[in-house]
């Protein structure tokens, strides 16, 4: 009887072992109610033949020094216009709608298909990452996630409604 309830307990705690592993080693997922993704880095890009279809976002911020985030763009607008900003500083309340956005994407690492067909590229290049973690853990990684247009023309209006809320107080 007591080798019984020994054995019992041994695979009780094991299995409690594993349930901690397993929660703990969880991949971070974006849509995650009960966790707060962390990151410090955010950067979409388009190069293309068109100067009227480029763009480039970069927004750097480290939620440990409040005010030390950094917005960074360029696009044009729709009726040809330059925006234009370099290193604009922006707080947590500023980035409040995009971290709203980052906290709702899937925040796992996606692999790309391999294929051996010959693709016909036009001047187009496009590059978009969220770099997880902060300064302060040391434990950045980049995530390239896969946007869907929709996502992308969210994302585009979030960083152009920034830029306009940012160049206000820049006096631009």
């Amino acid at each position: 009887m007591h080798s019984k309830l020994w054995k019992i307990t041994k695979m009780l705690l094991a299995v409690l072992v594993l349930l901690t592993v397993n929660i703990g080693c969880a991949p971070v997922q974006g849509e995650d109610k009960m966790t707060h993704v962390e990151w410090s880095t955010f950067y979409m890009s388009r190069n293309h033949q068109f100067r009227t279809l480029c763009y480039r976002f970069e927004v750097n911020y480290d939620p440990f020094k409040e005010g030390q985030g950094t917005f960074s763009c360029f696009f044009v607008d729709k009726k040809g216009g330059n925006c234009l900003l370099s290193s604009a500083e922006v707080t947590s309340e500023d980035l409040a709608e995009l971290d709203a956005f980052i906290q709702k994407l899937p925040l796992t690492e996606q692999k790309q298909k391999q294929t051996d067909m010959l693709f016909a590229h036009d001047a187009t290049t496009k590059e978009f990452y969220i770099a997880l973690g902060s300064y302060k853990n040391k434990n950045r990684r980049k995530v390239r996630p896969q946007l869907s247009s929709m996502q992308q023309d969210e994302a585009m209006d979030i960083l152009k409604r920034l830029y306009v809320k940012v160049s206000k107080r820049k006096g631009k």
